[in-house]
């Protein structure tokens, strides 16, 4: 009984990292140089690979011109789209933080009994020069 009880706590830890890896983004860094007072965008391409359609809130968290568009993706299971970041170089040269914010949230319930939200914070950088 006791081994049936660990396949099955493993199989649910497997399961719920499987879950949890299901928001895919190709490229996580920014990392790009602009010219003072120019203008610099990165294109990146947001995957949704679970069963469930969701429903992603994109956001900046930084006190510097940077924008992003669209701020809110729906994306059905499997499908793929497009995002895009901008950066504008008004501040002084040097290097500068921001984090992209995203928050998932289910549109419709999963089959499974448990359904995982995520909130990611992903801390980007970029130089001005």
């Amino acid at each position: 009984m006791e081994k049936i009880r660990k396949v099955i706590m493993t199989a649910g830890v497997f399961f719920l990292t499987f879950v949890a890896s299901a928001l895919e983004i190709n490229d996580l860094k920014f990392g790009e140089r602009i010219e003072a007072g120019g203008r610099k965008s990165k294109e990146y391409i947001l995957t949704n690979n679970t069963t469930v359609e969701k429903i992603y809130r994109l956001s900046i968290e930084e006190e510097y011109p940077v924008e992003i568009t669209p701020d809110v993706i729906t994306l059905k299971s499997l499908e793929e789209k497009k995002f895009k970041i901008q950066v504008e170089g008004k501040q002084p040269v040097g290097k500068y933080e921001y984090f992209l914010n995203i928050k998932e949230i289910n549109k419709e319930k999963s089959q499974a009994k448990v359904d995982i939200n995520k909130n990611i914070r992903i801390k980007q950088e970029y130089i001005v020069e």
